[in-house]
């Protein structure tokens, strides 16, 4: 027998879950800020960021934050004479964030805006950069995610194929062997749950991207789904998936696509869903 219910509800609690893990979780606090003013040079600025701060927060005569200064021009070259006040990035919608935002709602731009300056109420709090992606609040946001992509994959082949029989015959034959056993096992010890629960990532990819369940072609999905598969892997066993900023930029596209992919197979459960 089985306790199992349907994956739909799961996927929105889930959902939840990765919308209650937010930027305030992984943001430097204002307090620890390293700080620049209007006044100071490009060559100053260099001089005192010793520890190589891609962005510093800056601020006016009155100590007010009024935008951000990009330092990271500067760490293999000489810095210029310029004052901080002729080029600087004022606040604006690209360099803010709210401080209750999902980590995701970062995650999504930051290959393309690095660093966000938080906010909490009227005030900045804090600052989040692409560094960031490696803390653990991050990995958890990152599991949650491609967790909810497996189910949803799930689930759009039992939508699509009811019958177990039809959608293992797109494994090979040795995937099908290893799954009839490992399914006749369990239900020889009642730990049968369903034939799809016994599939692995990759069998859900392969069984998608030949069954053409999305219009993605097969080459691209496959691809699209061993780049997610290796994200996460690295992310369950803490490896470094985002210790360089290419490599965090890389998760940025990542989770994109798993959006993406996710969507699109939320439409085809939606559409193949019998009215109750």
């Amino acid at each position: 027998m089985t306790w199992a219910t349907d994956h739909d509800a799961s996927i929105e609690n889930l959902r939840k879950v990765q919308g209650s893990l937010t930027v305030g979780l992984i943001m430097v606090p204002r307090v620890d800020f390293l700080t620049c003013s209007l006044n100071e040079t490009a060559a100053e600025v260099k001089r005192r960021n010793t520890k190589d701060f891609s962005f510093m927060p800056v601020l006016d005569d009155h100590e007010r934050i009024v935008g951000l200064h990009n330092a990271e021009r500067w760490f293999k070259t000489d810095a210029p004479d310029t004052p901080v006040v002729k080029d600087f990035a004022p606040l604006s919608e690209e360099n803010v964030i709210g401080a209750d935002a999902s980590i995701f709602d970062f995650i999504l731009q930051a290959d393309k805006y690095p660093t966000n300056l938080v906010i909490s109420g009227n005030q900045i709090a804090g600052l989040v950069s692409l560094s960031d992606l490696q803390q653990l609040p991050v990995r958890a946001a990152l599991f949650a995610l491609i967790t909810s992509l497996e189910m949803a994959m799930a689930l759009a082949i039992k939508r699509k194929w009811p019958e177990p029989s039809d959608w293992m015959e797109l494994l090979s034959e040795g995937r099908r062997k290893k799954l009839t056993t490992a399914i006749d096992e369990a239900r020889s010890k009642d730990g049968f749950v369903s034939e799809i629960a016994f599939t692995q990532f990759h069998d859900k990819a392969d069984i998608i991207c030949k069954g053409k369940l999305l219009q993605t072609p097969r080459r691209a999905g496959k691809k699209d789904f061993t780049a997610i598969r290796e994200l996460r892997d690295s992310v369950a066993h803490a490896n470094r998936y985002a210790e360089t900023p290419e490599t965090a930029k890389r998760v940025c596209e990542i989770v994109r696509t798993i959006n993406q992919i996710k969507d699109d197979l939320l439409k085809i459960i939606e559409d193949l869903t019998p009215e109750r």
